[in-house]
């Protein structure tokens, strides 16, 4: 089995790589050769944390793995942190398990990449200012992804958390240029391209702020009855999700206005395999406000480990050990 830590995962994937695996994935995800049970969770309440596991399976690829992340908020009293994810991916020929690949990194930079496919057919080509709300630990991969896909010339970025905005500036610095901005609002009416990547459970800005012509990356929420985008938003967009199946589960940015008639399920323009294989159209004016609603998606994971491990194996990254 090979172990890849997290500088063996940045070593070894550039962006680019990342977005063109994920295209690759979704064409397959299309043609019916993956397979993705919901997600699922376990509380440990007596340690008030918990666990979420994320199976698939693709049979192009002879692969399955699953991502196995765990959630615990006293860690940090303890010095440890709030999230531990790992990712086992196994051949489906044998049943042997490949590789231990550490999946905080794995899941910012699929996440990142689902984003910039969404970008490069989303967004306006002469887009250049992208609005950053929320800067923790996705948002920096979320910047590099989408700076694969559009010429960013700034980065506007805003976070209730001081101290997490600084440090997202001073890190993002040496690759574009970033300004802190005082509100979301003053954000969002400067901003081309916007990405939310918070953990609120309400409207992180005011929909009737966003400019037409705008696209949203909207990452944050993944619970039904969590939104980071208001009923303005969702009534004005061309709305794209990652799956039908994961967002109309989980994806309250969408499921909320639906529940309170604001839009139907029929408003819902494609998911991203839809565009991806030109079933349906991505932008068509410079006029029309888009948003990506992404969840996140099991598939997503297999193929960027996949192509990780084979890269790894070819470049002799990465330690070996026998169980």
């Amino acid at each position: 089995m090979l172990i890849l830590d997290r500088k063996n995962l940045s070593s070894l994937l550039s962006m680019k790589e990342v977005i063109d695996a994920l295209e690759l994935g979704f064409k397959e995800y299309k043609k019916g050769a993956c397979v993705v049970p919901m997600r699922f969770g376990m509380d440990v309440k007596e340690h008030r944390g918990g666990f979420l596991y994320m199976p698939s399976y693709m049979s192009g690829i002879k692969r399955s793995g699953v991502k196995i992340v765990s959630v615990f908020p006293d860690n940090p009293s303890q010095g440890r942190p709030t999230i531990y994810a790992s990712y086992l991916l196994s051949d489906v020929t044998t049943g042997e398990i490949l590789a231990l690949i550490e999946a905080s990194t794995l899941t910012g930079m699929r996440t990142g990449g689902a984003s910039a496919l969404a970008t490069r057919y989303l967004a306006r080509p002469d887009s250049h200012v992208l609005g950053v709300i929320g800067t923790g630990f996705q948002a920096l991969y979320q910047v590099q992804a989408i700076m694969a896909v559009r010429s960013v010339e700034k980065v506007l970025a805003y976070d209730s958390d001081r101290k997490k905005l600084e440090d997202f500036c001073n890190n993002l610095k040496s690759i574009s240029p970033v300004f802190p901005v005082d509100n979301p609002e003053s954000l969002v009416k400067d901003s081309d391209m916007l990405v939310t990547a918070t953990t609120s459970r309400t409207p992180v800005f005011p929909g009737k702020a966003v400019r037409a012509g705008t696209h949203i990356n909207a990452i944050g929420a993944y619970h039904p009855d969590a939104r980071e985008v208001d009923e303005h938003v969702v009534m004005r967009a061309k709305i794209v999700l990652d799956t039908y199946e994961v967002a109309m589960h989980e994806g309250g940015d969408i499921i909320i206005p639906i529940n309170e008639g604001k839009i139907s399920p029929s408003s819902i323009h494609a998911d991203l395999g839809d565009m991806i294989t030109g079933k349906k159209t991505g932008r068509q004016t410079a006029e029309e406000i888009t948003l990506f609603k992404s969840v996140g998606f099991a598939m997503e994971d297999i193929v960027v480990a996949h192509h990780a491990y084979e890269k790894a194996i070819q470049d002799g990254i990465g330690v070996h050990v026998n169980l």
